[in-house]
């Protein structure tokens, strides 16, 4: 499981914010396997108010940063 959605589920406690902290939750049962496999859109932010199939787009600097020089 990427650990990206513990970041997540992490992020959320520490802000004692419990209905992002069960949405990431069920995001880790749902979504981790999805993205392993690619079926979730680039972009997503992955939080709980955001839908798992909604298309999001990168901003550019972050885009720059994860495609590489």
């Amino acid at each position: 499981m990427p650990l990206y959605y513990i970041a997540m589920f992490a992020l959320a406690v520490s802000q004692r914010d419990p209905c992002e902290a069960f949405g990431q939750v069920v995001r880790i049962i749902v979504a981790a396997p999805g993205s392993a496999l690619g079926r979730y859109p680039e972009g997503n932010t992955g939080r709980a108010g955001v839908g798992l199939t909604k298309p999001m787009s990168l901003p550019a600097d972050l885009a720059e940063l994860l495609n590489g020089p």
